[in-house]
């Protein structure tokens, strides 16, 4: 018990990160139930057209690789796909920030997939940046 009340805390806790960066953000209503017959993803953030459809997974230990069944990879490119959106798999270990990474990043394992130093992926300012160009390319100062 203690353990789903802390993923659906930390799925709160991502889903106001980004509600104050001005997306509008749905949580999946069943998300890791297990019961249903189609895929579900953990949160949802949309802002100006980009989608970022998300998988959520926490962990309290430090370091370590981080284990994913291909299931749920499978499922949330499925999803993403069909919403047009990115597919990220959103990481947090305890007191720790969150990251992020694209399902290009995951290396598989047999069956599933796993990431390694989970703790090193990209941070919200950094999909801020790649999807909503904030700063000048540098190219741009010296025309």
């Amino acid at each position: 018990m203690y353990r789903k009340a802390y993923a659906s805390k930390a799925e709160n806790e991502l889903a106001n990160v980004f509600w104050e960066l001005n997306y509008a953000v749905v949580r999946g209503p069943s998300s890791g139930s297990g019961v249903r017959k189609r895929y579900q993803p953990d949160l949802i953030a949309m802002k100006n057209g980009v989608i970022f459809v998300m998988e959520i997974k926490t962990k309290r230990k430090e370091g370590g690789n981080l284990y994913i069944s291909s299931s749920q990879v499978l499922g949330l490119e499925e999803f993403s796909k069909r919403a047009g959106g990115i597919a990220i798999i959103a990481f947090k270990r305890k007191r720790k920030e969150w990251r992020f990474h694209l399902l290009e990043s995951l290396i598989p394992v047999g069956k599933n997939f796993k990431i390694k130093e989970p703790e090193k992926g990209l941070r919200v300012r950094d999909l801020e940046e790649m999807f909503f160009r904030r700063n000048k390319d540098i190219r741009e100062y010296i025309r």
